[in-house]
């Protein structure tokens, strides 16, 4: 009776069991999931390095077939999280996915997979698409530049159902005459990222990165107008990440001829020199999450000689270090990057705040010194606006005697035609004291007169009466 109780427990067990995996693996993985495109015409020189350098998520590698699945490289088979025979329509099997690398493909994208690409965005979470792409030299050959035309078709698929990518791949190649690996189109860029999204967490430890015959990356307006990345009216999402150096030029190889295959540059002209654009990413804030995309032109797989080396002629690169920054920056698993960032502003802070505390310290008999003289300085320029106020004060005092003895000239003047009136006044009283004299002369011979007249008279009395 209860031999098939017991019986269907163990099957009920069995089924749970083995169907249990398959129920887990609906949850989100715990590491982010990163993948891979070799279902394009791509090769997988490059892969392993990819693996190697960022081993903190789940790789998953999607070939065309089991013939391409069988030539894998073991490293790569080894290092994969999971190997799938099919399209990129195969993400929409995988329990999460947070990032897509597409390399230099040599094959469009079907109506399918860009559907399943498209749906993939407009998922919930975070999520980043790079589509690396190459120059209008193709380390494949041929003159269609292929790799450019399938990402852009691609980012113009995106755009039309509603998501507003507007990073493109130009026509292009771009070297660089001083930062290059012995030759100029061997171009070794510079890692110039903003501190805006926290890009500039890509340059922490990487400074410069191979771009071995690189492609340049442009930008469309919502007329489907091109621009360099470096033209003003660029979005603000729009983060330049690796450039060249000012001695950068637009060269063209393609088309060779008049009316051969090939396509000129859009955004980019030949014989155009400057710092030019070589890596980019926007950054999309949606209702569903934050969605990176990445246009780059070059690859980390697949290309002549990958990004992620970190030597060449001779040439010291940081390429593993920039590509793992930008894998996390990416997938959004960069807080070690932000804590180093902190770190080192901390670091730099401190050093700073040292050796500024050093300079003083050093400094304090100068500044003493610097003190005594101000304090010297200072005395002197209060003694020099005394002198210059008593200055001003005699000159103001010379103003007044100037005045002065304008004024004294003018009393001499005055005096000396007082001193004239005066001598001639005195000339005039010595007349008067002449005239003065006479008259007392005059008065004193008429008073003889007079007398004389007197005594005449009485001696005529006198002789009358003794006549008598």
């Amino acid at each position: 009776m209860y031999r098939p109780i017991l019986i269907g427990l163990v099957l009920a067990f069995f089924v749970i069991s083995m169907s249990y995996p398959i129920l887990a693996s609906a949850a989100r993985l715990e590491l982010p999931v990163v993948v891979i495109d070799l279902a394009h015409g791509e090769r997988s020189n490059g892969v392993c390095a990819m693996m190697k350098v960022v081993p903190e998520v789940y790789w998953v590698v999607i070939v065309k077939d089991e013939a391409a699945l069988e030539a894998l490289d073991d490293c790569i088979k080894n290092n994969a999280y999971q190997i799938i025979v099919g399209d990129l329509t195969k993400i929409a099997d995988l329990p999460s996915v947070d990032m897509i690398i597409i390399g230099q493909p040599m094959e469009y994208l079907s109506d399918a997979e860009k559907e399943a690409i498209l749906n993939w965005l407009n998922s919930k979470g975070h999520k980043a698409l790079w589509c690396a792409t190459d120059s209008d030299y193709p380390a494949q050959g041929g003159n269609l530049e292929t790799a450019q035309h399938v990402c852009n078709d691609l980012l113009d698929y995106l755009q039309m159902n509603g998501i507003d990518v507007k990073l493109r791949s130009d026509y292009v190649s771009i070297e660089d005459t001083k930062s290059n690996a012995a030759k100029p189109y061997r171009v070794v860029a510079l890692v110039k990222p903003p501190a805006r999204y926290d890009a500039d967490v890509l340059a922490i430890g990487a400074e410069k990165v191979l771009m071995h015959g690189p492609g340049a990356v442009a930008w469309v307006d919502e007329n489907g107008d091109w621009h360099k990345v470096t033209d003003p009216g660029t979005p603000e999402n729009i983060i330049p990440i690796l450039v060249t150096t000012e001695n950068g030029r637009v060269v063209e190889h393609q088309p060779r001829n008049p009316g051969e295959p090939g396509e000129l540059g859009y955004a980019h002209s030949v014989g155009e020199t400057g710092s030019f654009v070589l890596m980019a990413a926007q950054v999309l804030e949606t209702d569903a999450g934050r969605i990176v995309f990445i246009v780059s032109g070059e690859s980390p797989y697949y290309g002549y000689q990958s990004l992620i080396t970190y030597q060449y002629y001779n040439v010291p690169l940081d390429g593993p270090w920039f590509f793992r920054n930008l894998v996390l920056w990416a997938v959004n698993m960069y807080g070690e990057l932000k804590a180093l960032k902190n770190m080192v502003a901390a670091a730099s802070e401190a050093a700073v705040k040292a050796a500024a505390e050093a300079a003083k310290k050093a400094a304090e008999p100068a500044i003493s010194r610097a003190e005594q003289a101000a304090s010297k300085a200072e005395e002197a320029m209060s003694k020099a606006d005394q002198a210059l106020a008593a200055a001003e004060e005699a000159k103001a005092i010379k103003s007044d005697v100037e005045q002065l003895s304008g004024k004294v000239s003018s009393v001499e003047n005055s005096l000396k035609d007082l001193s004239q009136k005066i001598s001639t006044l005195e000339g005039k009283v010595k007349v008067v004291d002449q005239l003065e004299a006479d008259i007392s002369s005059a008065k004193t011979y008429a008073i003889g007169g007079i007398v004389l007249a007197l005594i005449a008279l009485i001696a005529a009395g006198l002789a009358i009466t003794r006549k008598k």
